[in-house]
């Protein structure tokens, strides 16, 4: 190399040394400045946050439940599904239409004609909402088809309140 190369590498290196001793001196006065109370301040913005709780402003729970709402997509991927078809008969029906029936915690359809024709899929959870009945109410369950594990056909459902059909399950 010429000596004008290594002159210019030196001066680098010498600048380079100069820059890192500045830069090690303004963190030491800092950090010294940092230590009286009065200029603390100005220095640090988050000074005045040491030692408290830091709350953020989003719920750990939701504040209301989790509705599913019928649009038409979500109508179209569940007819990509296989269903079934469940039927619910009330023995003794009323006239006022205050039994329900609810799948996924959604209101179907009520017991005014004596029964229900529901399509069901896999995993669904049906139940009868009986709680504005003042008497027993008693309910069968059937199948057409014997493509289900549960509710089993010829079931029958008989209480007060909230009454569980269960667990819609598919045979293979």
């Amino acid at each position: 190399m010429r000596k004008s190369a290594w002159r210019t590498i030196r001066y680098g290196e010498n600048v380079l040394f100069k820059l890192v001793i500045i830069f090690i001196c303004l963190l030491v006065i800092s950090q010294c400045i940092l230590s009286f109370d009065n200029m603390r301040p100005y220095m640090s913005r988050v000074d005045k946050y040491e030692g408290e709780q830091i709350y953020f402003h989003m719920p750990q729970y939701a504040s209301k439940p989790l509705q599913i709402s019928d649009t038409v997509e979500t109508s179209r991927l569940q007819s990509l599904r296989n269903s079934k078809v469940l039927i619910l008969r009330m023995v003794t029906p009323p006239k006022d239409g205050n039994i329900f029936v609810t799948v996924n915690g959604k209101v179907i359809d009520d017991f005014r004609k004596g029964e229900v024709k529901l399509t069901v899929y896999d995993g669904d959870y049906v139940e009868i909402d009986a709680s504005a009945y003042k008497e027993n109410a008693q309910f069968i369950v059937n199948v057409p088809s014997s493509s289900l594990i549960s509710p089993i056909d010829g079931l029958v459902l008989e209480g007060t309140g909230i009454i569980s059909a269960g667990k819609v399950k598919f045979k293979g």
